[in-house]
């Protein structure tokens, strides 16, 4: 059917015109039945060397050491390599990748922010990450059935559960609640059956609603999983990582003219005044924000 200007859902009509146009229809049906989607060859396979090698360089920095990407043994398990924004400027590439995006924007709204931008650098061994729910952090039950926040996973490996895939328990976002202690498990005798592994390429970009049970698998094989998480949540929800008024001036200077980027950085908040109180267009803000604004 065509979109009509329909003041009933003033933005979601360009929202969904533009998912129409990106051809993400499925996807979204995809987020609505089972809370999460895939979309391949998200990025290209140039993009995504370049931001696997970004984020191995940046690992070898903060470690100070060298990483063996196909046979590295001596890294168990995982660890977060976090505030990665403004390490290199593929990262501002790849948190304007305007598919994924658009599907953020359909779950999270036009105003939402960039909650953090990392990597969850993973060896062999270890320990697996338990399912869990992002839109139980730090709120009570129940969870509402929309989403306050959302996630896009960027494969930089390929995902495999022997390699320590993505885990997603389908339609779980319907529960409104976090899994309990036995129902987080995934591995061993206790391990959820309902846990799915994603298995898919370098390249994929998984998009997920913030009530679904997700989680990764640990790593049975030597090398790295590589991902790239970008987080994203709510204008009244308070960030993982702090960008306002802290990206170097050379960042917004790339972006001075894109009011999207300069959203999802926190510089188009309003909120965090001092004694100078709100700005004078506060009021106007608070009028236009909807459901997808």
């Amino acid at each position: 059917m065509e979109i009509g200007n329909w003041s009933a859902t003033q933005d979601l009509n360009a929202i969904y015109r533009e998912l129409r146009d990106l051809g993400l229809e499925t996807n979204v049906a995809e987020l609505e039945a089972f809370g999460f989607t895939v979309v391949r060859n998200a990025l290209s396979p140039q993009v995504t060397d370049r931001l696997r090698e970004a984020v191995l360089r940046e690992a070898e920095r903060r470690f100070d050491r060298s990483f063996d990407l196909a046979d590295e043994t001596d890294l168990a398990g995982w660890t977060l390599i976090p505030y990665l924004l403004c390490r290199d400027p593929i990262f501002e590439e790849a948190l304007l990748n305007p598919g994924p995006l658009a599907l953020v924007t359909y779950l999270v709204g036009n105003s939402c922010l960039l909650s953090s931008l990392t990597s969850h650098f993973k060896g062999p061994g270890g320990e697996a990450i338990p399912l869990h729910a992002d839109n139980s952090n730090g709120a009570p039950p129940p969870m509402p059935p929309y989403s306050q926040v959302c996630n896009c996973n960027y494969a930089l490996t390929d995902y495999r559960e022997e390699l320590g895939s993505f885990a997603v328990v389908p339609g779980s976002h319907r529960l409104a609640r976090k899994p309990t202690p036995h129902e987080a498990a995934l591995h061993g005798p206790d391990r959820n059956p309902q846990a799915i592994p994603l298995e898919v390429p370098a390249g994929s970009a998984i998009v997920y609603h913030g009530n679904t049970w997700h989680g990764s698998f640990r790593r049975d094989a030597p090398g790295l999983r590589i991902n790239l998480s970008m987080f994203f949540c709510r204008q009244y929800i308070a960030t993982q990582e702090i960008y306002k008024n802290r990206v170097p001036d050379e960042v917004l200077q790339r972006h001075r003219d894109n009011d999207r980027f300069m959203t999802l950085i926190g510089e188009r908040t309003y909120y965090g005044w001092t004694e100078e109180g709100p700005d004078r267009n506060f009021a106007d803000y608070r009028a236009g924000i909807s459901w997808h604004a």
